[in-house]
């Protein structure tokens, strides 16, 4: 999609869980990211729960307002993060579903919005914060 809108009204879909942002989704036993139906609001009581058990973003997707140019991912025209696991992801063999997964957030996705169908196809197999993860 080349209609990439660096207006204030796109949604980051990989936020840092912190007053204001919006949970997107949690982590299956699968490994992938399973969107809720609706974004739940993200505040300090939901913080310091989700914060018990280790870094939220760790087991959950959150989104925020994109940030563009105050943001480190923005490239100067468009969001790296996802042209990055695009190209990560090209030569795996992932299971794709014939219709797009449910997503509480896609009008407003700058995802989305860069490249259509194909960032709702691998949203689900990014996680925010894998600082963590266990290299085999």
């Amino acid at each position: 999609m080349d209609s990439i809108n660096a207006g204030a009204d796109r949604s980051c879909p990989s936020a840092r869980c912190e007053p204001g942002a919006k949970l997107l989704g949690v982590k299956g036993a699968d490994g992938r990211i399973h969107n809720l139906r609706t974004a739940m609001a993200v505040d300090d009581e939901f913080i310091t729960t989700a914060s018990k058990v280790g870094p939220p973003e760790q087991r959950m997707r959150f989104s925020s307002h994109c940030a563009t140019n105050g943001c480190s991912q923005w490239t100067g025209n468009r969001c790296g993060v996802i042209d990055r696991v695009l190209t990560h992801i090209e030569g795996f063999h992932l299971p794709k579903s014939d219709g797009l997964p449910a997503c509480p957030i896609r009008a407003t996705c700058r995802w989305f919005d860069q490249t259509g169908a194909k960032a709702c196809h691998a949203c689900s197999y990014v996680v925010t914060d894998n600082a963590s993860a266990v290299v085999e």
